[in-house]
């Protein structure tokens, strides 16, 4: 009997057949697991690039975005004459023991209010100009009150505006329910606290303030 030998080569695995290589790949002594490490890397790194990138556009953009500050404040804008708004504007002003530090405000326009009456109103130690509807007296108005912006005053308010020198207006329901909106308003500079009103509706008084202009 011839004694069974074995050989090296029946240890040697028959070699598979390897993928048409791309140009440029590695010489095919380097395994083929090595050889996708640094395509894999590769991506890896232009993946959090990308990201890095996106991330710094996003927050250089709402650094900059508009709708993330402070909107212009309405009476930035040129003052009215007092020739433009009703004469009780000025008589009342003039009457008024704040005015050095109350200044005349108005609005340009009435929004859904044109056509009502003006008439002065009274507000101790202030000056007020409110507006009669036929169906509606004092449907809405605006006032320089005898109060001081900065004095405690009633903050719960359902809704807040603020603008970019510093304004600010809070409001809602006056009370907390009823149907006459109610704004306290502050204005940068003066020391007075302002009141607009408004019967008509909550998006009235919202024109009320859009509309509001310095009376010089």
């Amino acid at each position: 009997m011839i004694p069974f030998r074995l050989l090296k080569s029946d240890f040697v695995r028959p070699k598979e057949p390897r993928p048409e290589r791309p140009l440029g790949h590695p010489s095919q002594s380097t395994p083929r697991h090595s050889s996708m490490l640094p395509r894999y890397s590769l991506l890896f790194v232009l993946l959090a690039t990308s990201i890095t990138a996106c991330s710094r556009a996003v927050s250089a953009g709402s650094a900059t975005d508009p709708r993330t500050s402070p909107p212009r404040a309405p009476w930035s804008a040129r003052s009215l004459a007092w020739g433009d708004v009703p004469s009780m504007y000025r008589a009342e002003w003039q009457k008024a023991a704040n005015r050095r530090t109350c200044a005349a405000i108005a609005p340009r326009s009435l929004g859904q209010g044109a056509g009502a009456t003006p008439r002065a109103a009274t507000f101790s130690g202030g000056w007020a100009v409110a507006y009669d509807t036929p169906q509606v007296r004092s449907a809405f108005g605006v006032a320089g009150t005898g109060s001081k912006a900065s004095d405690p005053a009633y903050s719960d308010w359902p809704y807040v505006r603020r603008w970019a020198d510093g304004s600010s207006a809070e409001y809602g329901p006056e009370g907390g329910s009823g149907d006459n909106q109610l704004a306290y308003l502050r204005i940068a500079g003066q020391e007075c606290l302002y009141n607009v009103w408004s019967r008509l509706g909550r998006e009235h008084l919202e024109v009320l303030l859009d509309q509001l202009r310095f009376v010089e």
